[in-house]
Formats: structure tokens, sequence, C-alpha cells
């Protein structure tokens, strides 16, 4: 997808400025030499992230500073250059990119970019909500800041992993299904996670522990809420940590790990009773498929956090859904196949 300016081809041939998606920002370009060729950009969703695939040709492009409102303001850059070789600056701070190295960038700041020669550079942009309280530097490399391209670098642990996902994404994601996007997306805020304690870790300063082991228990919780068995000894058990250690890290403002399982399993069985696909399935069976093991604890809890029951919530979500070719077997209400509604966050 190529976004382009609204002006004039000649105006923007001559002031040099590169076109852009509105979740990039706002890029202006000096081509170096000859060059009056301009950047490309492909974006796609990918769940609750965006993938960007930048086609760079020599010139040194200013990614100017967010306004206030500007979409991709909340997210997070975590890219590879796939080919060629770039420096990117922010500020007095720099990093010299060759193929295969990743970069993670705060999409609020101004930065510049010098590809010396045609690159490519693949990237996810992340939702900076879904890192909960870590904090993000304004750029980190693989290579480090301020060390030069020379010779062919050593990946290894974290920096290896991050390079092959994101090389294989590239290559992969348009075979990749719709359905499953969002576990690509999940993955990535994992890896990101990973990437930003490995980065305090290399700069020595402390990482923030407790961040990420919440961020990791959410995603465990999301993933396997249906289990029925699954609680908090359980998430403390796949984390390799105390359950002392994991309420610890929900202390304050979070919802407690109790909180989370069950509004994980509120949220999935929300999603379930207006999908047209269970029309004919009972309110119970759809609490007993996602986690809930007695009909009158789901009742419960689910109109203390929506407020109104699951039977009469269903029979309300069908109503406000345009008619379909066919009709909901307990209800009687027309749904749209495909729909979807999507409710508030359980209270």
């Amino acid at each position: 997808m190529q976004d382009k300016k609204d002006r004039p081809a000649s105006a923007a041939k001559r002031e040099g400025s590169l076109p852009t998606g509105p979740r990039l920002g706002q890029h202006h370009g000096i081509p170096s030499g000859n060059c009056a060729r301009e950047t490309r950009y492909d974006v796609n969703v990918v769940g609750d992230s965006f993938s960007v695939r930048m086609h760079m040709p020599p010139s040194c492009a200013i990614r100017l500073p967010w306004q206030d409102g500007d979409l991709g303001n909340d997210h997070i850059l975590l890219a590879v250059l796939v080919d060629g070789t770039a420096t990117i600056t922010i500020g007095d701070e720099s990093a010299s990119l060759g193929t295969g190295d990743w970069i993670v960038l705060d999409q609020r700041q101004a930065s510049t970019w010098h590809p010396t020669a045609d690159a490519t550079l693949f990237g996810l942009l992340l939702p900076r909500r879904r890192l909960g309280r870590l904090r993000v530097p304004q750029m980190l490399a693989s290579r480090g800041i301020g060390e030069r391209i020379g010779g062919t670098p050593t990946r290894e642990g974290i920096a290896a992993i991050v390079t092959s996902f994101l090389c294989t994404l590239n290559a992969q994601l348009s075979e990749t299904a719709s359905e499953v996007a969002s576990l690509v997306a999940d993955a990535a805020i994992s890896l990101l996670a990973a990437v930003l304690a490995d980065g305090r870790r290399r700069i020595q300063a402390p990482p923030e522990n407790l961040a990420i082991l919440r961020l990791q228990a959410s995603q465990f919780v999301s993933a396997n809420s249906a289990d029925p068995e699954l609680n908090v000894e359980g998430v403390a058990r796949a984390l390799n940590c105390s359950t002392r250690y994991l309420y610890r890290a929900f202390a304050g403002d979070s919802p407690s790990p109790e909180k989370l399982i069950l509004n994980s399993r509120l949220e999935r069985s929300c999603q379930a009773l207006i999908d047209p696909r269970n029309v004919r399935r009972s309110v119970g069976a759809i609490a007993f498929e996602n986690g809930f093991t007695s009909d009158a604890h789901f009742a419960r809890a689910f109109k203390a956090a929506y407020g109104i029951p699951p039977g009469r919530f269903r029979a309300t979500a069908c109503s406000l859904i345009s008619p379909s070719t066919y009709t909901s077997g307990e209800t009687g209400v027309d749904v749209m196949p495909g729909a979807s509604l999507r409710p508030k966050t359980p209270r």
C-alpha cells in the first residue's frame, strides 16, 4: 500500500517529500545525487498491530515529530533491515544497520534515515499499551548504539531469535491465515519484551522484572483461559515463579491474577455468544467451552461484569446486527454471518 501526499507530483519531486501512511509519521526527504525515487511503503493489519515494509532508495529521509492525535503515536516499531545498509539517528544517538540487523524505535521521536544504497526494512508497529508499564528507550539496536558496520556481526540469543522471526515473517506473511494474525502479534509483543529486558541487561540497568512477568502472565492467560483447570498456581508454574511473586507483579492498580483469568474467560465467552457460528448452541455450552464449570457461576459473573445476563446480552447484540441469511435458534433474532461486536472490558 502506498499512501501519497496530496500535492502535485512536480512539487513532491522538487521538495523531495516522501509519502507515507498515517501510522508512520510525516517524512521529508533529501535525495542523494540524481536519485529522485520515493520511499515506498506496504502496510498490513496483523491482529491489533501493523506490518510495514519500506523500500528506500539512497536518500536522507527525516521523519518529523508526531503531532498530538496522530495515528501511530501509540506504537513501537520493531523492524529488521532485510537488505542494504542504513544509518538511523535520533537526537545525538545513531545506529548503523546491515542486512539482518534489527532496531526498536519509539515512534513519538523524530528520526533521520540514511540508506547508503537501496534498502528494504520490514517491521511491526506494536501497540504501546500492550507493553504495560515497560519503558521503551527512544532507540535500541541489535548492533548497539554508536557501533559501526564492519564485518559479519555475531548474532546469538535474543538478537538471533528476533532476526529470524522478522525475516521469516517478512517472507511468509502473505501466506499466513488472518485467523492466526493475533497470535503472530502476541509473539512479537513477547519478543519485544524480551528485547527490552536484554537491552537493559546490556546497558547494566536493572530489568523491570515485575512488568515483564505481568505481561507474560497476561499473554499466557489469554492463550489458555479456556482450560477449566487454569488457576493462579498453574500460571505461576508455567512462568517458573512463585505465586507470591506473581501476586506482587499484579499489585497496585492491576487486576489480581484471579480476576485476570476470570476476565479473559468472560471476554472469550462474550465474543462466542455473538459469533454467528454459535447461534444454535446454548449459553451453557459456550460457557463450558471457555473455561467455566458452572452455569450459575457464569451467569453471575457475566451479569456482574457487563450488567446484563448472558442470554439477554446475546439477544440484544443480535438485535443490533443487520438481517442475514439465517436465524438464531435460541433467540429467533437474525444474525449477519461474520459480524462481530466488541464487548467492553469486564468491570
